[in-house]
């Protein structure tokens, strides 16, 4: 039999056309889906995942300025109860100010022995003061003035006037000598007793001004 006579019958329905275009058609179905997944995935992890990094970011800002706000609130309270004693604070400054003044303020001090003499009872007949020195180790400037006292009367009124001195008197003063003997109308200190002190009264000078 010639070649040219040969042919190949290829059996009916082995070649279905529309069912090829039918599978063609699933798989890119199958390739979108899959292809739109993919990109939502990516774009998940190129958005969401940025926008959650930053939103963790911002809680952080903000609870950090929480945290000042409620440090400057307590702060606030703070500084309201103490403006609620400034009262007692700037007494308190006047006191500690009268106790250690800028000046020596002598006649003033004078004048706050002979009334301490005068509620205790007792005379003040002499105040001498002695030239200052300068107190060390303090930390500041202090210069104590060395001072003698004599004052008249019985030896119970004469310890009233020391107790007015140190504790009432508001200058800060440091009794460093004392002597008691009989009065010239006495002979012995159960009557009129001459009592000499030795004090030190202490000034802090205020700083001098700076010039140009």
């Amino acid at each position: 039999m010639a070649l040219s006579q040969m042919t190949t019958r290829v059996p009916s329905g082995l070649l279905d056309t529309s069912a090829l275009r039918g599978n063609v058609l699933g798989l890119w179905v199958i390739g979108g889906v899959v292809g739109t997944l993919l990109v939502l995935a990516l774009g998940g992890f190129l958005l969401i995942r940025p926008q959650q990094a930053h939103t963790a970011e911002v809680r952080a800002q903000t609870e950090t300025a929480q945290a000042s706000v409620d440090a400057l609130r307590s702060r606030l309270a703070q500084v309201r109860a103490q403006n609620s004693r400034i009262a007692e604070y700037r007494s308190a400054y006047q006191t500690a100010r009268a106790a250690l003044p800028t000046t020596a303020a002598l006649s003033t001090f004078l004048r706050s022995v002979q009334s301490s003499g005068s509620r205790a009872g007792v005379a003040v007949s002499g105040l001498i003061v002695g030239a200052p020195s300068q107190v060390n180790g303090l930390g500041a400037t202090i210069y104590a003035l060395p001072i003698t006292i004599t004052a008249t009367g019985t030896a119970s009124k004469l310890d009233g006037f020391l107790n007015q001195l140190q504790r009432v008197q508001p200058r800060a003063v440091l009794v460093s000598t004392a002597n008691a003997t009989p009065n010239e109308s006495s002979n012995s200190l159960r009557g009129s007793v001459l009592l000499t002190l030795g004090l030190q009264m202490y000034v802090a000078p205020a700083a001098a001004a700076s010039t140009d």
